[in-house]
């Protein structure tokens, strides 16, 4: 599985640093949900895709919307387990924890930059 982190493109600031990314179908239909609770340096993405599901979660999550230049288009917070989010105008999506505490709203319009990691043993 690709991993890696995202950072804020115009401070570099890392957002995440623990980064999943959902490549193929049965990544992205599993997700989050073998997890038991979230974690706020983890997130998920999913590129090429507009929406997600939360069957099967036992927690809520934050989704955030990627532009094809992954820039903030759209957050969704709470989003509480048995639903579906359908996003317009987006190529990818991000999921974090619900209550994720950076400020997304705020930096909407800004692009994030993923910074793929090398799996090592160490990483294990």
């Amino acid at each position: 599985m690709k991993q890696g982190r995202f950072y804020l493109g115009k401070t570099g600031r890392c957002i995440w640093r623990d980064v999943k990314v959902m490549e193929y179908f049965p990544q992205r239909l599993v997700g989050m949900l073998y997890l038991r609770v979230a974690s706020p340096q983890r997130a998920f993405w999913f590129p090429r895709c507009s929406s997600v599901h939360t069957w099967g979660m036992r927690f809520a999550i934050d989704v955030i919307g990627l532009d094809k230049h992954q820039r903030i288009q759209t957050v969704i917070r709470n989003v509480q387990p048995a639903n579906v989010v359908r996003l317009v105008n987006v190529d990818s999506i991000i999921e974090c924890e619900a209550g994720c505490p950076l400020p997304l709203e705020l930096w909407q319009g800004e692009a994030l930059e993923f910074m793929s990691k090398e799996v090592c043993y160490e990483d294990s």
